[in-house]
């Protein structure tokens, strides 16, 4: 019987690789870019292997192998991860996930097929496994959809969390019982890094009892000053946990602004979890950092001894009047090239008519965030109060801007990056303008970019370099 291997991995030129390579082999190959997916097809398919990349949009290759191993019917079926990652540190969590080999992607394909051949020889699957699988009652805790998980009522619930600003506490046991509606953790954690003397790590330790060591590595874990760590809720007690690896699902988040640690999030649980519940995490983890950048920018912002902002994440309009005018002086005295950019998101009105204010801003904060993270050494950014992203483009010429222009456009509308839900489109307008002797201070040269706006809202084009 011919043997069958799973492979996991968004990227399709990885996945045809692997499909050139194994079609002349007489491996029956199944494959998925969807994470989420795999439990299903485990035990939909009872696959001899199973191949994993590491990273994948919110739902990684440890994770996912972590997840097979601590399955009481798919634990058997060998698992080798297969990344472009190829320190130690990648190995030994590979190793650590419960994988029975690990292959660089940077190696030929056939170096995949040969130790894929190998594991099967020495881990053979037995039919009462598979038997086990493809048995299984079907709908049961893996079915891929869960009906009454919306992630319109995830928003809606944590819009209705008021009074940011209040103590860290009661803050804390309102954000753990709206998360614990949806995902069904055994243990979370959160902090609010309120001062660098006395951070706490707030817990839900659920219906668990965790030893001194688990308090200990979660203190390691994270860069938050000086953590102590106060449980604030505990459930009817059902069993003890020894150490964090006795977690099968961890999700690890920590919130930054301005290069400073300002929170964390913890999610734990003991059991595989249902693919509904996997894919609201990753808009769980956006919520919870809304809340804590308002928290710090409202409680922290106008403190006159806080410390600047960093450059690349301008929160003023005088900031970025400054720069702008220093810049624009700067590069017309040494004839260099400078451009200046405009990104609108023109599908924000219907966005908002559907979820919300609230996710509209969520969605802008994801938005400058994601700008932010792709921005050049000497380039700034700043949001307008009309929800329009400038963009300071330095030493860029004509060239340069449409090719970096182009790229932050595809990826901002790239539904893997999943700005949005599945079923939208983000539409965008965006514009660039190179700066010229014609312009004789920055307030014209900005003017002149957004008559460049005007332009490119009327015409069927997305974007336009002038």
């Amino acid at each position: 019987m011919a043997k069958k291997v799973l492979i996991i991995d968004d990227s399709v030129e990885d996945i045809n690789s692997i499909l050139n390579t194994f079609a002349k082999s007489k491996i029956n190959v199944l494959h998925s870019q969807d994470p989420f997916s795999t439990i299903g097809l485990i035990y939909k398919e009872a696959p001899d292997l199973v191949i994993l990349d590491i990273l994948m949009p919110e739902l990684g290759g440890y994770e996912l192998c972590r997840m097979i191993k601590s399955d009481e019917n798919a634990k058997e079926i060998p698992v080798i991860i297969y990344s472009k990652l190829d320190k130690n540190i990648d190995k030994f969590w590979a190793y650590r996930s419960g994988a029975a080999a690990f292959v660089n992607k940077g190696e030929m394909s056939q170096e995949l097929l040969n130790v894929c051949l190998d594991t099967m020889e020495k881990n053979p699957v037995t039919l009462e496994t598979k038997g086990k699988l493809l048995n299984a009652k079907q709908g049961g805790h893996f079915e891929d959809e869960v009906k009454n998980l919306s992630k319109e009522d995830l928003i809606k619930d944590f819009n209705s969390i008021k009074e940011i600003d209040t103590d860290c506490d009661i803050l804390a046991v309102k954000i753990f019982g709206t998360i614990n509606r949806y995902f069904k953790y055994d243990c979370a954690m959160l902090c609010f890094a309120d001062s660098d003397e006395k951070n706490i790590i707030y817990c839900d330790k659920g219906h668990y009892s965790l030893n001194d060591k688990v308090f200990e590595e979660i203190k390691e874990k994270t860069t938050v000053k000086n953590p102590e760590i106060n449980v604030i809720l505990q459930k009817e007690k059902k069993g003890d946990v020894s150490s964090i690896e006795d977690f099968c699902v961890k999700y690890e988040y920590e919130i930054s602004v301005d290069s400073n640690t300002i929170g964390c999030l913890y999610l734990y649980a003991k059991e595989n979890l249902n693919s509904a519940e996997l894919k609201l995490v990753g808009t769980i983890k956006d919520l919870v950092e809304h809340i804590m950048r308002l928290r710090y920018f409202k409680i922290y912002n106008k403190d006159e001894n806080s410390k600047s902002a960093n450059p690349k994440k301008l929160y003023t309009q005088l900031d970025f009047d400054r720069i702008l005018s220093y810049e624009c002086g700067w590069h017309k005295r040494n004839n260099a090239p400078l451009s200046l950019a405009f990104i609108e998101i023109e599908s924000l009105e219907s966005i908002e008519n559907k979820y919300g204010k609230y996710y509209g801003d969520l969605l802008l904060a994801r938005v400058s965030n994601f700008l932010s993270g792709c921005l050049s050494d000497g380039d700034f950014i700043y949001r307008n109060e009309d929800n329009i992203f400038t963009i300071l483009m330095t030493n860029s010429d004509k060239e340069i801007a449409q090719k970096k222009l182009e790229f932050l456009v595809s990826k901002i509308k790239d539904p893997k990056r999943a700005f949005i839900d599945e079923d939208e489109e983000i539409l965008l307008k965006a514009c660039a303008l190179m700066l010229s002797e014609k312009y004789k201070n920055h307030y014209e040269y900005i003017d002149a970019l957004y008559d460049v706006l005007d332009m490119v809202r009327h015409s069927k084009n997305d974007i336009i370099i002038k």
